[in-house]
C-alpha cells in the first residue's frame, strides 16, 4: 500500500494568516479606554467612531467574494493582510472622531477582505487535496489563538506603560514578518477564465441570498453566542456571580483558550463522527452548561461554564462555512462572503441588542435565553443539513446515513 505524503507547509502558511487576521483587533481593543481618553471622546462619539469597523468590514464581505472571481485567494490574503496589519499604527496618529472613524473603516475594510480570501483559500485548497485529512476547523483555531495573544499583549502592554503607538508598532512589525514568512507557503488557487466559468457572475446580494437558511442560522446562532460570551461573560462572572474583576477577566481568556482546543481537533471530530452529530453535540453541549452555570450560585461554577462554552462552540462556524462551500455550487468565494457577512452581522449586533434587553430584566437571564435559543437553532438547522447536498469531493468513510462523514469542518 502507498501511502500519500503531503506538504503542510500550505496548511501553516494559511494558519499563520488566520492568526493574523485575529491578533489585529484583539490588540486594539485593550487600548480603547486609553485612546478615548487621549482624544477626549465622549461615549457617543466613541461609539460613532468604533462603528467604522462595521461600516468597512461589511461592503468588503460582500465585495471580495465578487473580486475573488478576478484574482486569487492566495493574492487577496497577502495584500488585505498586510493593510490590515499596516494600519493599526495609524490608530496613534488619529485626531478627533472622524480620523479614528477613518482609521477604522480602513481597518474594517481590510479584516473583511481577508476574512473571505484566507476562508475561500482554505476551503479550495482542501477541496483540491481530497485524500488529506481535513483542516478548516484548525485553521479557525488559529484565529481563536490568534485573538488570545492579541488581546493578552494589549493587555501586558497597558500594564507595562507602553505607548499605544509603540505598542501598535510592533505589533504591525512581527504580524507582517509573520506574514512574509506564510506568503511563499499559502496555496496556489488559478483564477477560473472566462471561457472556464460554469456559471454567471453573482451579486454579492445574490450570493447571501444563496446560502440555504439552515446554514445562516447556524452561522449566526454560532458568533451571537460567541460575541456574547466575549463581551458579556467578565461582567457577567464578576458582577452577577460576585466572582470579582480578576477572575472575570480571565473568564474571557478561557474561553479564547477553550475556542482554541476545540478548533484546532474540530477537523478530526467531524471527520470521526460527522458534520451533523458534531453540530448537535456542539448544540446540546452549550445549552447544558449555561443551564447548569448559570442556574447554581458559584462564581466558579459560572467561570467552568463559560470555558466550557468554548470548548462546545468552537467547530460550529467553521461548519458553517464548509456546509455553505457545499450547497452554493458557483462559488466557494460567494459562499464564504455570505456566510462570513450574515454571521459577522449577528456578532457586531448582538452584544448592543443583549445590553438593551439585559437592562430591563437582567443579564443572566438574558444570557441564558439567548444561548438556549442559539443552541435550538443551530440543533434544528443541523438536521436539515445533508438533505440532497452537493458534496465536496472529500474521501468518503462509512458513518451514520446521511451524514457527510469526511467533508472538511
Amino acid at each position: 500500500m502507498v501511502r500519500t505524503r503531503h506538504s503542510n507547509h500550505p496548511v501553516a502558511g494559511l494558519w499563520l494568516v488566520f492568526f493574523l487576521n485575529g491578533a489585529v483587533l484583539a490588540s486594539w481593543a485593550p487600548r480603547i479606554p486609553e485612546v478615548k481618553s487621549d482624544l477626549g471622546l465622549s461615549d457617543a462619539a466613541l461609539g460613532v467612531a468604533l462603528f467604522g469597523v462595521a461600516a468597512g468590514s461589511v461592503p468588503a464581505l460582500l465585495g471580495t467574494g465578487w473580486l475573488l472571481r478576478f484574482t486569487s485567494a492566495r493574492l487577496l490574503c497577502v495584500l488585505s493582510g498586510a493593510l490590515f496589519a499596516g494600519f493599526l499604527p495609524l490608530i496613534a496618529a488619529a485626531r478627533g472622531v472622524l480620523g479614528l472613524a477613518l482609521v477604522l473603516v480602513l481597518l474594517g475594510a481590510a479584516s473583511g477582505c481577508l476574512d473571505v480570501a484566507m476562508n475561500t483559500a482554505g476551503i479550495e485548497f482542501q477541496q483540491r487535496s481530497p485524500d488529506r485529512p481535513s483542516v478548516i476547523s484548525r485553521l479557525h483555531g488559529g484565529y481563536s489563538l490568534g485573538v488570545l495573544f492579541g488581546a493578552a499583549g494589549g493587555a501586558l502592554a497597558t500594564g507595562a506603560g507602553v505607548g499605544v503607538f509603540a505598542h501598535f508598532t510592533a505589533v504591525a512589525g512581527v504580524l507582517l514578518v509573520l506574514l512574509a514568512v506564510a506568503a511563499p507557503a499559502l496555496p496556489h488557487t488559478p483564477v477560473v477564465e472566462p471561457a472556464q466559468e460554469v456559471a454567471p457572475a453573482v451579486s454579492p446580494l445574490r450570493g447571501i441570498a444563496a446560502i440555504p437558511l439552515a446554514i445562516a442560522a447556524i452561522a449566526v446562532s454560532g458568533l451571537l453566542v460567541e460575541g456574547m460570551v466575549t463581551d458579556w461573560s467578565a461582567l457577567l462572572v464578576a458582577r452577577d456571580f460576585a466572582g470579582g474583576v480578576s477572575l472575570g477577566s480571565t473568564a474571557v481568556v478561557a474561553f479564547s483558550v477553550a475556542m482554541f482546543v476545540s478548533r484546532s481537533v474540530g477537523d478530526a471530530l467531524v471527520v470521526r463522527f460527522g458534520r451533523r452529530a458534531v453540530l448537535r453535540w456542539s448544540a446540546g453541549a452549550v445549552a447544558v452548561a449555561l443551564a447548569v452555570g448559570l442556574a447554581q450560585p458559584s462564581a466558579v461554577g459560572a467561570f467552568a461554564a463559560v470555558a466550557f462554552v468554548g470548548l462546545a462552540l468552537g467547530p460550529v462556524f467553521p461548519l458553517s462555512m464548509t456546509a455553505a462551500a457545499d450547497r452554493v455550487p458557483h462559488s466557494v468565494a460567494t459562499a464564504a462572503a455570505g456566510v462570513s457577512a450574515v454571521g459577522y452581522l449577528a456578532y457586531l449586533a448582538g452584544p448592543p441588542l443583549i445590553g438593551v434587553v439585559a437592562e430591563a430584566v437582567g443579564l443572566v437571564p438574558t444570557v441564558a435565553a439567548i444561548g438556549l435559543a442559539a443552541s435550538l437553532t443551530t440543533a434544528v438547522a443541523a438536521r436539515r443539513l445533508d438533505r440532497n447536498p452537493r458534496r465536496l469531493a472529500v474521501a468518503p468513510t462509512t458513518k451514520e446515513d446521511g451524514d457527510d462523514v469526511g467533508t472538511p469542518a
